[in-house]
């Protein structure tokens, strides 16, 4: 893995689940097969313990994918990119708050994602919170943990997503827009 890592690449990538088919299909992978990156699929439970216990190999960390903000370096350096950004930014700046609101009992907060090409949204986890996999083991095990709130991302691109947004524009009080975003 570490001698085919892009260039620049300072971690290695990887996705925990139930399934190589669960992994593969997750929208936690859209942007790093579309960008080339390769991502550790890891299927054995034990592998949610390993990669906290050995955190880095030969100098890199490992990173999942569905974990933290993802930066795969799309507007380095690229005015246009970052324009475009601080528009889209400003654009959901009144759905995002509410998207939160609304979901508020299930997820912590709303924001934009880097990570989705094709999916309308996706939930990911704060970079130093359990992840769902690792919870449900510690619940099998019997012990009482408390419910992690996780982070909705939503693709500003997709259709769904940009007709919650013009629905809300217009109409930001629409009780139908709540059971859209539930």
């Amino acid at each position: 893995y570490v001698e085919r890592m892009k260039e620049g690449q300072e971690v290695i990538y990887y996705l925990t689940g139930a399934s190589r088919a669960a992994v593969e299909n997750s929208p936690h992978m859209e942007a790093f097969l579309a960008k080339g990156y390769e991502v550790l699929i890891l299927t054995d439970p034990v592998d949610e313990v390993w990669v906290e216990q050995v955190p880095e190999f030969d100098g890199h960390r490992f990173q999942s994918v569905a974990k933290g903000q993802v930066d795969l370096g799309d507007a380095d350096g690229d005015e246009a990119a970052e324009e475009e950004k601080s528009k889209r930014e400003a654009d959901f700046a009144a759905l995002l708050p509410w998207l939160a609101g609304t979901l508020g009992d299930h997820v912590k907060e709303a924001r934009l994602s880097s990570r989705l090409t094709t999916s309308a949204a996706c939930v990911v986890g704060d970079a130093d919170d359990m992840t769902p996999m690792l919870e449900k083991m510690y619940r099998a095990m019997g012990q009482q943990i408390p419910p992690v709130k996780r982070i909705l991302e939503v693709n500003p691109k997709h259709p769904l997503i940009t007709g919650l947004l013009t629905a809300h524009e217009k109409k930001p009080e629409e009780p139908g827009q709540a059971e859209v975003a539930d």
